[in-house]
């Protein structure tokens, strides 16, 4: 019989980068908090009392239930399973959290105002890059002058490894990929596209920082809380306002389910079908 720590260790082995670090985080911190030594210990209760214990947000409880759900459901699955049934039963929910998505997207003027206001050529091309083709950070971090190919029709396409250890060829518009053939000089191919001084690959923390500065500069109202990942919402929410096609979008930006890219159908509170209908009506009532 395997003990918890192998069931634990087999279980992240199926998982690369940061899914895998944000599950670790998860289990270690949950099994610190029960101190139990089976699996067959755990029960409801621990993981009630472990979750009400968490000083994090509502959306953060909820993405540690759902990791834990993730566990106990592959080691069920397991062909001699240690446990016959999760100890988490499938009724059990938290408080489904406010949807502040819609909080956490750039008006197009934003978007304009913030690249305008960055004079650096390095950071202005990052938000560009982040903007039109809606990458992760992690993802424009990773990425390399070999990942970069052109097309026969201008333009080009980035080769951009994402989340879960796929890989999705991205296009980049011709106005974007001549800037970043500008940018590139004489840098290897196995040169990171956005480099530090010292000509290594920038962190994620410092794309953050780009974009901040970006959005004080444009004396946004929010600056504080925008992060490098808005600009992945901005491009989701502002392409489908345009009429790109949803599975469009869902290829660009690499989401498995259609149901994630979707949610950003409903996140323009000043649009709504009842502008369409009402001009059916050549005078008011």
């Amino acid at each position: 019989m395997k003990t918890l720590t192998e069931l634990v260790e087999e279980w992240l082995d199926v998982h690369h980068g940061k899914t895998r670090a944000s599950y670790q985080n998860t289990i270690h911190k949950f099994l610190s908090f029960t101190c139990v030594e089976a699996i067959a210990e755990i029960q409801i209760r621990h993981v009630r009392e472990w979750l009400d214990s968490l000083q994090e947000a509502p959306t953060t409880k909820v993405k540690h239930l759902n990791i834990l759900k993730a566990f106990f459901s592959y080691v069920t699955s397991m062909e001699k399973p240690p446990i016959s049934r999760s100890p988490i039963p499938k009724q059990f929910k938290l408080p489904k959290p406010k949807d502040t998505l819609v909080e956490r997207i750039l008006a197009p003027a934003d978007v304009d105002a913030m690249i305008a206001a960055t004079t650096d050529k390095r950071n202005r091309l990052i938000l560009k890059t982040l903007y039109l083709t809606g990458i992760r950070v992690s993802e424009l971090c990773g990425l390399r002058w070999k990942d970069a190919i052109a097309s026969r029709g201008g333009g080009g396409q980035i080769n951009v490894y994402g989340k879960g250890g796929r890989t999705r060829r991205v296009h980049v518009p011709q106005e974007l990929w001549l800037e970043l053939m500008s940018l590139r000089g004489e840098a290897l191919k196995d040169a990171p596209v956005f480099a530090s001084a010292t000509l290594r690959p920038l962190a994620p923390s410092h794309i953050d920082r780009v974009v901040k500065r970006a959005a004080a500069a444009a004396e946004l109202e929010n600056a504080m809380n925008v992060s490098a990942h808005w600009f992945r919402h901005s491009h989701a929410t502002h392409a489908l306002d345009e009429g790109v096609p949803v599975h469009l979008v869902q290829a660009t930006l690499g989401h498995t389910s259609l149901d994630t890219t979707s949610k950003y159908l409903h996140v323009s509170p000043d649009r709504s079908s009842g502008e369409v209908l009402v001009k059916r009506w050549s005078e008011p009532f």
